[in-house]
């Protein structure tokens, strides 16, 4: 079951070695309580200059410099304040990359484990990962959407967020 989620060989030793210690258990746990399994899972330790990028590539999308650009500058925004970030790759993956700095204290790893990869089972979900794609290559200039469909979108992105707290809370906390 949890053979699909594969840490990346990059990133400090000795948090590499941490992730892949609590990587099978958090797997486990998030695929049993929501009874859905995981898609092919990467879960790859980065810093906040390299999520923008990694988006990129997980869209398999061209955009032109300045789109480039400002997506690269939104990411490392995010990646700031935020200690993980799930995206759907174009093979029907997830990609999960956890923030280096930001993930360092053991007990609050396994919590960001546990809410990022139910996000990677949210992406595993057929509609939540082509729109999530859609969003990424519409802020690249490669599709367009009205804006009521980015309300909508937006809307189910917080959806999402609150059911991964929920479940973070349940598996983390009790």
């Amino acid at each position: 079951m949890t053979g699909n989620v594969v840490l990346n060989p990059e990133g400090p030793y000795f948090l590499r070695r941490k992730v892949a210690r609590l990587l099978p258990d958090a797997a486990r746990t998030v695929e049993r309580h929501m009874r859905e399994t995981l898609p092919p899972t990467t879960v790859r330790l980065a810093h906040p200059s390299e999520f923008g990028p990694a988006v990129l590539a997980a869209a398999d999308a061209s955009a032109s410099l300045w789109r480039t650009t400002l997506v690269n500058t939104l990411h490392r925004r995010l990646a700031r304040d935020a200690q993980g970030l799930t995206v759907p790759t174009h093979d029907g993956g997830a990609l999960v990359l956890l923030h280096i700095a930001a993930v360092r204290d053991p007990d609050q790893l396994h919590t960001v484990l546990i809410h990022e990869l139910v996000h990677a089972v949210q992406m595993g979900r057929p509609s939540i990962a082509a729109n999530a794609l859609a969003r990424t290559r519409h802020a690249l200039g490669n599709e367009h959407r009205n804006r009521r469909w980015l309300a909508d979108h937006d809307a189910s992105v917080d959806r999402d967020e609150d059911e991964a707290y929920r479940i973070e809370h349940l598996l983390c906390v009790a």
